[in-house]
Parts: structure tokens; sequence; C-alpha cells
């Protein structure tokens, strides 16, 4: 079975914004790493892949935010499962919008 999931992992009693960049940039590293697919979004991150490996991945996140020193996590997920048909994508919902995307990256480079 097929999933998709929308991943935002919060450091709650982070001190600083650069600590929460920098909890949440562990947790990117580890997504990076899974064998899904992956969107890296401003607000949350998308993965897609088989069901359990998604599950999986999405537990290790909030253990992965503890470990880089967070002691309060709040974890935010929206999970579309398809048991037959395809998945609607992260690559059809928005990768028409590469060219913005990428607009936006070169104004704040």
């Amino acid at each position: 079975m097929q999933c998709a999931v929308a991943i935002q992992v919060l450091p709650m009693d982070a001190a600083t914004d650069d600590e929460v960049v920098r909890i949440v940039d562990e947790v990117i590293d580890y997504l990076k790493a899974q064998p899904v697919s992956l969107f890296v979004g401003p607000f949350e991150s998308a993965i897609e892949g088989e069901y359990d490996l998604c599950m999986d991945i999405l537990k290790a996140c909030q253990e992965i935010a503890v470990k880089a020193g967070a002691g309060k996590v709040m974890t935010y997920a929206k999970i579309d499962v398809r048991a037959e048909e395809p998945m609607l994508t992260t690559e059809r919902k928005v990768g028409k919008y590469a060219g913005l995307n990428a607009r936006f990256d070169a104004d704040h480079a």
C-alpha cells in the first residue's frame, strides 16, 4: 500500500529561531537519507512511499528531534493512503510551479 505523508516537526522548547532551524535541519537530513520521494517546503516536508516505511520514518522524525535537543516536540502529519489507485504525487500537485520556486530561490539567495 502506498502513501504520501506531510510532516511538520516543531521543537516547542527551542530558545531561538536558529535552534528551531538546527533541529528541523537534522530531521530533514534524516529524511534525505531515506528511500522515499521527498519534497521539502517552508512549513512541512512531504514523503511518498510504502505505507509501513513511511510510518516508521514519521516515528523516527520525532525521535531525531529529541536526540537533537528538543525536550518537547509537536509533530503534525497528514497521511494520504492509496490501497489500489495510483498516488496523486507531489510532482503532479506542484511540479508545474518549479519555475516559481526557482525564482523565489534566486531572489532570496
